[in-house]
């Protein structure tokens, strides 16, 4: 899960969140300020299974905060750099009954302890607020907004009415990237990825309806075809030979609808696009509908639910990991 960029969004209050919840808000700089209702325990790193934040003075597996009843346990798992609890240190793991700030490098981690212990714990929510007017748009946004604006091929049209399966995906940090490497290295780099991206497609039956820069739309007629192409991209990039980048991916499976202009738009456009928002690189978040659909399938695992307040939505959304590695599986 990454952070895009931005300021605090709005602050959940804990009489209006889960009462058996920690309230998280991790605040880096340059950054979207991410708030979190956690349950049980939340690991907070570079690369880790929880929030991945950017800051290079992060280590990869650096921060636990874990609920124990109406408190928070704050633990530091060896860090390179440290944490400091309220301006002191962070030894050894330490419990807290109050609001309290945890500052890893230059990032900062505001933490409210549960109200009460009224609800049952196993049990991951996490809420993402965001404001939008800060908000700077990913490749994913771009593309998403492109095609329910009605600026899509024409082949489009083809989809009305079906259920399909959409894919939206782009290249972690990709601004950053080119920024660093300096526009040849980086087009060189892009086109790479293109490549594989549009080989995996044809290989796997999907169709391309729109593309800028690294963000794709894709879509597939069958979920299936869907898993086994993310799949075996994940599996091309991380190889020893692939390309130096990280790819977030999101799936979500719906009906399409064309309006007389030809626009391709609906709920479920905006569902895959802000799930794949939710991904970080190296990973495959993927809807409800598409767990459900292919429950049962031997070629498909998936990890735990989450709960995703996603902008657009009335009603959180119920998110699963697609495992499709040996590391994602363990």
């Amino acid at each position: 899960m990454t952070i895009s960029t931005g300021k605090w969004g709005p602050q959940v209050s804990q009489q209006d969140s889960n009462r058996g919840a920690m309230t998280v808000r991790v605040e880096a700089p340059e950054q979207q300020t991410l708030v979190l209702l956690v349950e049980d325990e939340l690991i907070i790193g570079r690369e880790c299974e929880g929030p991945r934040i950017g800051d290079p003075q992060v280590s990869r597996r650096h921060l636990r905060i874990r609920r124990i009843g109406t408190s928070v346990e704050v633990a530091d798992l060896g860090s390179t750099n440290g944490s400091h609890l309220d301006g002191v240190p962070l030894k050894q793991p330490q419990r807290v009954t109050e609001r309290c700030r945890v500052l890893i490098g230059d990032t900062t981690i505001s933490i409210d302890p549960p109200l009460a212990l009224d609800q049952p714990s196993g049990t991951r929510r996490i809420t993402m607020v965001r404001q939008q007017d800060d908000l700077r748009s990913t490749s994913i946004d771009v593309v998403a907004n492109m095609v329910t604006s009605g600026l899509i091929d024409a082949e489009a049209n083809s989809l009305e009415g079906e259920t399909i399966t959409i894919v939206f995906s782009d290249i972690e940090a990709s601004t950053e990237r080119a920024t660093a490497m300096g526009d040849a290295a980086w087009f060189a780099l892009l086109e790479e990825h293109n490549v594989i991206i549009r080989t995996e497609l044809a290989r796997f039956g999907g169709r391309e309806v729109k593309s800028i820069g690294d963000g794709f739309m894709l879509v597939f007629p069958s979920v299936r075809r869907a898993l086994r192409f993310t799949t075996s991209v994940q599996e091309r990039v991380e190889a020893p030979e692939g390309p130096d980048l990280r790819i977030r991916m999101g799936i979500h499976t719906g009906e399409t609808i064309i309006d007389a202009s030809g626009d391709l738009f609906g709920r479920h456009v905006n569902l895959a696009a802000r799930v794949a928002n939710l991904a970080a690189g190296g990973q495959i978040l993927a809807s409800m509908v598409v767990r459900e659909i292919a429950a049962g399938r031997d070629d498909a695992l998936f990890g735990e639910a989450s709960q995703a307040e996603l902008k657009g939505f009335a009603e959180f959304q119920t998110i699963y990991e697609v495992l499709w590695s040996e590391e994602a599986s363990s």
